[in-house]
């Protein structure tokens, strides 16, 4: 008997234990970001964080003419010493289910998780995932979503592009920090 093909985002949402908020870290375009932030009303650095990357990186910013790049990443917390991290809006159920807090206005890589394309071709990519994938049909809003999550990409690229060069203008000794460069993103998103 075959069993029945679900939807990528049924599948997720009947998840009980969203491991795939746990296990990777979610880094953000500007566009999440300023939504994020604006659906909310909180400034972005209370829910993102600037890791460390290499310079090659999609989104790699520089806050100082020095080789150091940053990505913006979504937070991640630790309930207890030795918990494994997981992402600052996955909110617990009392029924032991988890759910993203953001619900429609999560990131575009959530939304899209874990769809990927390759080859103009949709793969899942579910690698540290619990979920049992193997029911679950692409279907023609996933693509969709991937689509505009490059194009989110490739104008954030851009921003990012235009933030680098004006870091690179500066004198040797300024320094800018995270949060100016999120007071940037929200600039250039504005609605």
């Amino acid at each position: 008997m075959i069993a029945p093909v679900e939807s990528r985002l049924d599948r997720w949402l009947r998840c009980p234990d969203k491991t795939c908020c746990s296990y990777y870290t979610v880094f953000v375009t500007g566009d999440d970001l300023a939504r994020i932030a604006r659906t909310l009303a909180v400034p972005p650095w209370t829910f993102t964080a600037a890791l460390p990357c290499r310079p090659d990186d999609l989104g790699a910013f520089a806050l100082d003419k020095s080789d150091k790049r940053f990505r913006a990443a979504l937070v991640r917390v630790r309930l207890e010493e030795g918990d494994k991290p997981f992402c600052t809006f996955l909110v617990g159920a009392s029924h032991g289910a988890a759910r993203c807090g953001l619900g429609a206005g999560r990131p575009a890589t959530c939304r899209s998780f874990p769809s990927q394309l390759v080859d103009n071709q949709i793969q899942f990519e579910t690698s540290g995932c619990t979920c049992d994938w193997s029911h679950v049909a692409p279907a023609a809003a996933d693509e969709q979503l991937l689509r505009a999550e490059e194009r989110d990409r490739e104008r954030y690229s851009g921003v990012v592009a235009t933030w680098n060069d004006y870091v690179a203008g500066l004198s040797l000794s300024a320094e800018l920090t995270y949060q100016d460069f999120c007071r940037y993103l929200l600039d250039t998103y504005s609605p």
